[in-house]
């Protein structure tokens, strides 16, 4: 397979097609790439042969023009002599130096083409590597977006994870506030019925202390009315600030007990 037919064969192929049918599309262009660049450089050294080859031509078309020229001049100078042999000669040679001019005009026409034609296989094949570093840069930057994808996917779960981990030991925290208060509560409340039942107790306690003193009173004044004697007489007679002194005395000794004087008075004389 000569260059052409390579070159051709790699303009023929479908960058997509590669990139399908590989497992490794990124670096299946990479390698037709790389071909391609090879071939590239090839073209390229054989374009500069065919028009290096052009110019030989062309000089070798200058040479034999010029002996044309000459052996036309010759067959003209043996006409003049009227020497028809040496012009004969002179003519023969002008006609075969005259075909080698065609022949040469020919193959610089055919260079001429040769070298047109690499020049537009040398564009596209420079077209064909630009359309392939567009797809592998393209492929390059679909692998780097899905691979941001995926770590921005991660990162999300990740990020989800921990604000369920922060978000349940967030209700954590406040169901235990919430039960530390209600028990704070409870224990403040059962205080208050406490202290309520202990007031409650010591008024109870007050209540029946203060009846009992009602009942002593209450008990004590017909002993005292008792143990006084009937006044009767002048001599029993007695002032009223004495009767309130003696009542309030009388009122008092409930409380000190009732007990007999030690030297009692005559009738006559008690106040």
């Amino acid at each position: 397979m000569n260059l052409l037919e390579r070159v051709l064969t790699l303009l023929g192929a479908n960058l997509d097609a590669v990139a399908e049918k590989s497992d490794d599309p990124e670096k299946s262009l990479r390698q037709l790439q790389i071909d391609m660049r090879n071939q590239l450089v090839q073209v390229k050294t054989e374009v500069a042969k065919a028009i290096a080859e052009g110019h030989v031509l062309q000089k070798r078309i200058q040479a034999r023009k010029t002996e044309v020229d000459s052996w036309m001049k010759k067959a003209e100078q043996a006409v003049q002599h009227g020497n028809d042999a040496l012009a004969r000669q002179a003519l023969t040679q002008y006609n075969e130096q005259n075909k080698l001019v065609q022949r040469y005009q020919q193959q610089k026409k055919e260079q001429e083409q040769f070298v047109a034609t690499l020049r537009g296989v040398l564009s596209k094949l420079d077209e064909k590597i630009t359309e392939a570093d567009t797809t592998i840069e393209l492929l390059a930057t679909r692998k780097r977006n899905a691979l941001i994808q995926q770590r921005v996917y991660e990162a999300l779960q990740k990020t989800g994870k921990t604000d369920l981990q922060a978000n349940r030991k967030a209700r954590e925290a406040q169901l235990n506030s919430q039960a530390q208060a209600m028990a704070m509560a409870d224990l403040d409340k059962r205080d208050l019925d406490a202290q309520i039942a202990a007031l409650s107790a010591e008024q109870a306690i007050e209540q029946q202390l203060d009846s009992l003193k009602q009942k002593q009173q209450a008990n004590s004044q017909p002993h005292a009315s008792e143990q006084r004697p009937p006044r009767t007489g002048p001599l029993t007679t007695s002032s009223s600030s004495d009767r309130s002194s003696t009542r309030r005395r009388i009122r008092i000794q409930p409380k000190m007990g009732l007990r007999p004087p030690k030297n009692p008075r005559p009738s006559g004389t008690w106040i």
